[in-house]
C-alpha cells in the first residue's frame, strides 16, 4: 500500500569516484512522483536504504494540483527511516488516492504509489522494472474497481488516512528485497457521503525514505 524499501574493469572504465558518484544518484530518493506493495506475508515489496547524504534537498510533492515545495529529509542508504504515523504530507497524498476513486482517474492517485526509480535497486527479482509495470497496472485497475463500488460518489468528501498494523521492519532479504523497508497492512482511507463515513481499505504500504508507498492497493491475486 508500496512495502522503502549495488546495483571487470576495461581501460574505458570510468574512475572510481565517478562510478560511485553515479550509483549514489540511481539509489538516491526520487522527487516524489509516483508510486509499490506488499499484502500479507507474501503480497511485500518495498523501497531502498541507509547512510545519510549531505545537505537537505528541496522536493516538490507531485500529487494533484499541489505546488508546494518542502524540504527533504537527508538520503539514508538503508532506508531505515520510520515514517511518522500521520502528517500533512501523507493526508494530501491520500486525499490525492480518495480522488482519483471518486474520478475513476488512477493518474491522480499517483503520488501514493510507491515510484519505479528505487523500486528497481530494492527489488531482488528478474526483471525488477517489469514487476513494477505489473503492479502499477493493478494499482491502477484496482482504482477503476474501487469506482466502481458505488453507484454515485456525489457529495462524498474525504476525511482522513489512518494506518493499519503496527509497522514492522522488514529486513533485506525478506520478501525478496534487496534494501530493508517499513511494512504496514490494511491502512484505512476514510470519507463521508451523506450521513455516513465509509472506509477503504488500502492492503499494503512501505516506506521509502521516510514516506509512505502503497504496493498493493487492494488484496493481491497472483
Amino acid at each position: 500500500m508500496l512495502s522503502a524499501c549495488t546495483s571487470a574493469q576495461a581501460p574505458s572504465e570510468p574512475p572510481k569516484k565517478e562510478l560511485a558518484a553515479s550509483t549514489a544518484s540511481a539509489l538516491a530518493p526520487p522527487p516524489l512522483a509516483a508510486p509499490l506493495a506488499d499484502g500479507g506475508a507474501a503480497d511485500a515489496e518495498a523501497p531502498p536504504a541507509d547512510a545519510s547524504a549531505g545537505d537537505a534537498a528541496t522536493a516538490e510533492l507531485s500529487d494533484a494540483g499541489s505546488d508546494a515545495a518542502e524540504v527533504a529529509a537527508p538520503y539514508v542508504a538503508n532506508n531505515k527511516v520510520l515514517p511518522p504515523l500521520d502528517s500533512e504530507e501523507l493526508q494530501k497524498r491520500a486525499a490525492a488516492l480518495f480522488d482519483a476513486i471518486v474520478a475513476d482517474d488512477p493518474a491522480r492517485g499517483e503520488s501514493f504509489w510507491f515510484p519505479k526509480e528505487p523500486f528497481i535497486p530494492l527489488k531482488d527479482v528478474k526483471g525488477p522494472d517489469k514487476y513494477w509495470d505489473q503492479l502499477h497496472r493493478t494499482y491502477a485497475r484496482d482504482i477503476h474497481a474501487l469506482h466502481k463500488k458505488r453507484k454515485s460518489w456525489e457529495g462524498a468528501t474525504f476525511e482522513g488516512f489512518e494506518l493499519g498494523s503496527t509497522p514492522k521492519w522488514v529486513p533485506p532479504g525478506d520478501e525478496g528485497n534487496k534494501i530493508g523497508y517499513y511494512r504496514t497492512f490494511r491502512g484505512k482511507l476514510r470519507y463521508r457521503i451523506g450521513e455516513k463515513t465509509e472506509s477503504i481499505e488500502v492492503r499494503v504500504l512501505i516506506s521509502w525514505q521516510g514516506r509512505w508507498y502503497i504496493t498493493h492497493l487492494s488484496k493481491f491475486k497472483k
